[in-house]
This record gives C-alpha cells, sequence and structure tokens, in this order.
C-alpha cells in the first residue's frame, strides 16, 4: 500500500472493539436481536439501531435512530467492560461520553475530553473497565507525535493518568504511528500497532493505569489491528465448554500494507511455551504470516468458535480462516485472494470500522453510505442476507454491537 493510501486507511478503517455474543447488564433488546450503534463522519453524528440475530434484519431506534453527536472525525467506539458507558474517540482530538440507555438510546454524558495527542484514532480498555487506553496516531513526519494517553474510568467520567506516553521510546527500538491497540486478557500488558514503523510495541501497566515500555516486535508493512485468540487468558482446558483445547494466548496482528498477518504466541501467562509470565511475543514458528487479501485492515476473531476474519480493504472483501488453539495456525476455509474467500458483494473499496455480535458480521461502507452485515455458518464461511446493504446517512465511520 503506498504513502497516499495509507492517511486514508488510518482515518476510515481503524480497529474496531468486536464483541461477539456478549450481553449488556441492561440490554433490553427484543428477543433475538441485539444492539448496534453505528458513528458517521459526514455529520458528527452517532444513531442506535437493532439487528436481528434470525435473518440479519437491521431497525433504527426511534425517530433517525435517536441520533445524537459526536466529536469531529468520530473513529472507533467502545463500551467498558461490565458498565453502560460508551466512549467514542474522534479523530479531531477527543473522546466523548455516553450512557447507553436500557432501550439502546445514547445520553451524552458531559463534555468530551481531550486526548492530549495527535489524531487519536483506537481505543482500548483493561477486562476490568477501570482503564481507557487511548492511540493518538500523530504523523509520519514526526517520529515523536505517536503517543498512547491513559484515562482512569469511573462511570462516564475519564480521568488522565499523567501525560501521553509516547511510543518512541529513546534510546530503544520504539515505534511510530499508533494505529490499533489490544489488552491482555489476563496479566497487565497493552500491545500497540504502529503503523508508520512496522512493528509492534509492549508495556505493562500499573494499578494506576501507568504505562512501562517493555520491548518492540518486528510485524509486516503497515500494521492496523490487532486481537487475541479467543480463549487467551482461559486458566485451563476445561473452564468453559467451548474452551477445550489449550490455547498459547496467540495475539492477530494485520499488515495492512503486506497484505498478510502475522500471529504471535504472547507470553501472559504460564503455559507449555511459558514458563514465567512477561508478556513477551514470540511469532510462530510456522504458518506466519499468513495472506490475506489486499489491505487487511480489521482482524475479527469468533468469540464462539475458532474462525477469524480479516477485512481486506483493497479488495472490498473479508478473508476467512479456522484457527487451531495448539498451533496458532490458521487454515483458509476458502480459495480467494489471500488463499481466502473474498465477498464483494456491495463492499465498498471504502470499508471502515466493523464488528460482529452472536452469529453476524457487519461492516460500515463509507463511500455508499451503507452497512452490509454477513451472517456467519456453522462452517465458519460468510453469506449475505437477500436484503441487502442497509442504508445510513453520513457515511459511517465507526460500529459497535452488543
Amino acid at each position: 500500500m503506498g504513502m497516499k493510501s495509507r492517511w486514508v486507511l488510518v482515518l476510515l478503517a481503524v480497529a474496531p472493539t468486536v464483541l461477539w455474543n456478549s450481553c449488556m447488564g441492561s440490554n433490553s433488546a427484543p428477543p433475538n436481536t441485539s444492539f448496534m450503534w453505528v458513528a458517521t463522519q459526514g455529520d458528527q453524528m452517532v444513531r442506535a439501531y437493532t439487528i436481528s440475530q434470525t435473518n440479519g434484519a437491521i431497525n433504527p431506534i426511534g425517530a433517525n435512530g435517536s441520533a445524537v453527536a459526536t466529536g469531529v472525525q468520530p473513529t472507533a467506539m467502545i463500551i467498558a467492560p461490565g458498565s453502560n458507558s460508551m466512549f467514542i474517540v474522534n479523530a479531531g482530538g477527543t473522546v466523548t461520553a455516553y450512557t447507553v440507555n436500557r432501550n439502546g438510546t445514547l445520553t451524552v454524558a458531559g463534555a468530551a475530553v481531550n486526548t492530549g495527542g495527535s489524531t487519536p484514532v483506537a481505543l482500548a480498555a483493561d477486562p476490568a473497565g477501570k482503564f481507557l487506553f487511548v492511540a493518538n496516531q500523530g504523523t509520519s513526519s514526526d517520529v515523536a507525535s505517536g503517543t498512547i494517553s491513559v484515562f482512569m474510568i469511573q462511570g462516564t467520567a475519564l480521568t488522565p493518568v499523567g501525560n501521553p506516553v509516547s511510543t518512541a521510546i529513546t534510546g530503544q527500538v520504539g515505534g511510530s504511528g499508533p494505529s490499533a491497540l489490544a489488552v491482555s486478557p489476563v496479566g497487565s500488558y497493552l500491545y500497540v500497532a504502529n503503523q508508520f514503523s512496522n512493528n509492534v510495541e509492549e508495556f505493562t501497566f500499573d494499578s494506576t493505569g501507568a504505562l512501562t515500555f517493555q520491548n518492540s516486535y518486528t510485524a509486516g508493512i503497515n500494521p492496523s489491528s490487532l486481537a487475541f485468540s479467543r480463549c487467551a487468558g482461559v486458566a485451563s482446558n476445561a473452564a468453559t465448554a467451548t474452551c477445550t483445547v489449550a490455547d498459547d494466548n496467540n495475539l492477530f496482528v494485520s499488515n495492512s500494507g503486506s497484505n498478510n498477518l502475522s500471529i504471535f504466541s504472547a507470553c501472559i501467562q504460564v503455559s507449555a511455551s511459558c514458563s514465567v509470565p512477561n508478556g513477551t511475543l514470540t511469532e510462530i514458528p510456522s504458518g506466519s504470516p499468513v495472506a490475506a487479501g489486499v489491505g487487511p485492515a480489521t482482524v475479527l476473531v469468533d468469540r464462539t468458535s475458532d474462525f477469524i476474519y480479516a477485512v481486506d480493504r483493497g479488495s472490498s472483501g473479508v478473508s476467512e480462516y479456522q484457527y487451531s488453539p495448539a498451533t496458532g495456525v490458521l487454515s483458509p476455509l476458502g480459495a480467494g485472494s489471500g488463499g481466502a474467500s473474498v465477498f464483494s458483494g456491495g463492499i465498498t473499496a471504502n470499508i471502515a470500522n466493523n464488528t460482529t455480535t452472536f452469529n453476524w458480521i457487519v461492516l460500515t461502507n463509507n463511500g455508499s453510505s451503507s452497512l452490509s452485515p454477513f451472517k456467519v455458518a456453522v462452517t465458519g464461511r460468510l453469506t449475505a442476507p437477500n436484503s441487502g446493504q442497509f442504508a445510513v446517512q453520513g457515511q459511517p465511520s465507526a460500529i459497535l454491537l452488543k
């Protein structure tokens, strides 16, 4: 991917929060439906919808989706674990907070908070819902402009934890252009994908949220998304009914410039390959990187089955894989671009954020101002419903389902 398209990718295909089969304490959506929220950059609004688990039908909640304002250029959104607090990061430099109401509508909670960094594009929260991490990408011409902001979460209130931390670590192999974040499901490790320096950084955070740089790892070209394997952090093989094989806590990295996915084993808890947890990443010895379509912008992990998806923005499709928890290897489910299936039916070249819920994946099409739902079959393959695309106003740039 050339330099001209890199900036477009950052603004229109930021890694989203991905949720499968999750529930919210106050969720009162109709039976067999989930809530869905779509932020739009054209009019700087966020709207509420429901999506049917049966047929993928999308319906607005209230008039015009009960739209409320965002900041300038909304790019990613997250609901803090164990809460009804939603946060949207705006590339214009702020984070806006909302309360998620029982009917799925949103209520703005106070004034937007400045991130203290340049071009914030991604969010992550720790599993306890105590800290919010923000990736401020900065610019490729100034390596010191890429930073990570940390906020303590108290309901919908955000309190800065010190000053933003630079990813360009003095005296170390740091990074520039932070574009995606992932917090380990166990331990206190934050991983940062740096799009301009082609690497992934490891930080630890303490009980106050303060970050400490640990290490840097080479990825592919322009890494743009991070996601842990679904059973990462599970204490034992029998911990849940669906995690029956020991998972080596794999971290997947989409490399939009080299059209592939890197697969790392993360030493975040005691396992066969990790005797003393320290957060170290080790690329798996075989099967990494694995080919994807053109410009994979986001990795999606099925939280109920061992399926992995890469949203290929450049080729307007989705690559599908079967995941082996025991080895970390991804096996293509189809024979299309990058060795996996590609679905171009209605997905424009301007795919932005996307997310999943239960047995559906929803992609946002920024150029055509629409959404494309896809049903996840028991085999992991994706199929589009007969209803096709769902039109939305204002050019969608971020989406979240719960």
